[in-house]
């Protein structure tokens, strides 16, 4: 289960990463059909074809941002349940929200396009919490497995004591 839950947190960073790249590769198509003389306005937006470089920029960022990332971040959140690994579940949850607030202030941005300025912001807040919950439970990992080999070789040490102890008292 903590891989799973870790290769859910790296989906949810990564994806974002690729609508970071898509929005950016989307509106550099559009500025380089403005600049070959084209003109963006809601006729074109409305006709879903822009038929420019970078047109499909915008649909892999609306199916990234309101299916794969939405998705995961609940699978993260379902898997924490699972997971024995401290702040697991805080993470996951806090991951959550943020996609469901990032989700909500994409939306809005046509009504409110000031919005856009939180979007951005609060797309890093959400890469950032993804990574910290992949690598709060890769190091819970590693103490869990170092606490084990130290509990083991104080087990080790322990029965090697006892039987020095058992010779000494039959000699």
């Amino acid at each position: 289960m903590r891989r799973l839950y870790t290769g859910l947190a790296w989906t949810v960073a990564g994806a974002v990463v690729i609508q970071a790249a898509a929005i950016a590769f989307a509106f550099g198509g559009m500025l380089n059909l403005v600049a070959e003389g084209g003109v963006v306005d809601k006729a074109l937006l409305e006709s879903f074809q822009a038929g420019g470089v970078g047109e499909a920029g915008f649909m892999i960022h609306a199916l990234v941002g309101a299916g794969i990332i939405p998705l995961a971040a609940l699978g993260l959140l379902i898997v924490s349940f699972f997971v024995r690994a401290r702040g697991a579940k805080l993470w996951a949850a806090i991951t959550l929200g943020l996609v469901v607030a990032q989700v909500t202030l994409g939306f809005s941005i046509t009504d409110v396009p000031y919005l856009g300025l939180i979007h951005g912001a609060n797309a890093l807040a959400v890469v950032l919490t993804a990574v910290i919950a992949a690598f709060r439970v890769r190091r819970s990992t590693r103490s869990t497995a170092a606490a084990e080999a130290g509990a083991a070789a104080a087990r080790i040490a322990d029965s090697t004591a006892d039987e020095a102890t058992e010779d000494a008292v039959s000699a």
